[in-house]
């Protein structure tokens, strides 16, 4: 093998790859022989001279896929099937990159293009559940007058077509509030600052769709009920969001917005979010996220930017911070809304995800928050844990 790399080196020195003859003649050399690196160099060499033709793409492809570079294998197996839209290998890894880069909808839309047996073998079909698992967890918060807290989430995504995708998520949160009542006797003068405890409870339902355009841009819509029952008074809440995603090399860009109304305020939510991936997988990624709420025609901005990496095998850890007033802000394509009593100035978190086997994968969140009770004119911290269990089919 090494004698077999250094012939082709010498070639490829020596020929400098004027021809496509002498292109696939060194490339194919280092790639029997398993030098990835030097098949992508001396492949995008050829490239840059515009010597370029699909064999020589695929080989590409191959060795930005077996090195783990799955956005730059996206880029040439895309470049075989714009000169050859039957291609089923690079269909076939063209859809393993999408989906090693967590992008579920691009990799339906690859998927479409393979044959029964290719199918059968991925055991993927047009219409296919893909996910599935329930989340829950406490917030125990500093504060005399709240009590911990408790959330519950099950949850599942459907494929219903090649290119339509269905999230669904049932959620339930649950608190004890004590606010303040001024009590004045009737024949002294007199009054007692006393408290009454109110059971904050709030039952919802969230729905997202997401339709692939085509391998690079993806419309995204979801809506999100809230049923909110407090002091004895039902209040019903709906949130709607609208976006467009764009699958770049080495980055994800998305724009949306959310618009609706949440109890007595009208709301209308703009956001961009940034992510990015310089290795080209998910072992080290990047998330910027700015957004503008504006509720009752009062405006106020929300910044957040987490950082995760691979820290060992099967292990990836994310660290979070956000910051603003998070006074009904909605996050994660309006999936959670930060509508609780005491609005949200700050918050740190940290996320271990395990992935226990082929289709399990196993989540822990550990987050502090700053939060600002108005009603007592107390600032004061409050703990969460949230776990989360998710299964792949």
């Amino acid at each position: 093998m090494i004698i077999a790399c250094m012939f082709a080196l010498f070639e490829c020195k020596a020929q400098d790859l004027n021809t496509a003859e002498q292109a696939d003649s060194t490339v194919t050399r280092l790639f029997k022989a398993g030098d990835w690196k030097n098949v992508v160099r001396f492949g995008q060499q050829a490239v840059d001279k515009g010597i370029d033709f699909v064999v020589l793409r695929q080989q590409m492809g191959y060795a930005y896929f077996i090195t783990g570079n799955y956005s730059k294998a996206l880029v040439e197996y895309d470049a075989v099937l714009e000169k050859d839209p039957k291609n089923k290998t690079a269909s076939y890894y063209a859809y393993l990159c999408a989906k090693y880069l967590n992008h579920d909808l691009q990799a339906s839309w690859y998927a479409s293009r393979l044959d029964t047996n290719q199918l059968r073998d991925e055991k993927i079909g047009a219409f296919a559940p893909l996910n599935a698992g329930i989340e829950a967890g406490t917030k125990d918060p500093e504060e005399a007058y709240r009590s911990n807290a408790t959330y519950s989430r099950l949850f599942e995504s459907n494929r219903l077509s090649w290119r339509l995708q269905l999230d669904q998520s049932y959620l339930n949160f649950s608190q004890s509030i004590s606010s303040p009542i001024i009590y004045r006797e009737r024949y002294r003068d007199e009054t007692e600052i006393l408290s009454v405890t109110n059971i904050d409870k709030q039952y919802e339902y969230y729905a997202k769709l997401g339709f692939v355009i085509n391998s690079k841009f993806t419309l995204i819509g979801s809506y999100h009920y809230l049923n909110t029952n407090f002091q004895n008074i039902t209040y019903n809440s709906n949130i709607g969001l609208a976006g467009l995603k764009y699958a770049g090399t080495y980055f994800d860009l998305q724009a949306d917005f959310n618009w609706g109304f949440m109890i007595d305020r009208h709301l209308l939510q703009y956001n961009a979010s940034l992510l990015f991936y310089p290795l080209g997988n998910l072992n080290l990624y990047t998330i910027t996220r700015y957004s503008y709420l504006n509720q009752n025609a009062l405006g106020q901005t929300i910044f957040t930017q987490s950082l995760g990496f691979k820290a060992m095998a099967n292990v990836w850890l994310e660290t979070g911070l956000t910051f603003g007033n998070m006074d009904n802000y909605i996050d994660a394509d309006g999936l959670y809304i930060y509508n609780s009593i005491d609005a949200t100035k700050l918050k740190l978190g940290e996320t271990v995800f395990y992935q226990l086997g082929k289709h399990a994968q196993l989540q822990l969140n550990y987050a502090i928050e700053k939060k600002d009770d108005d009603r007592h004119d107390i600032n004061y911290n409050q703990h969460s844990i949230t776990a989360a269990l998710l299964w792949k089919f």
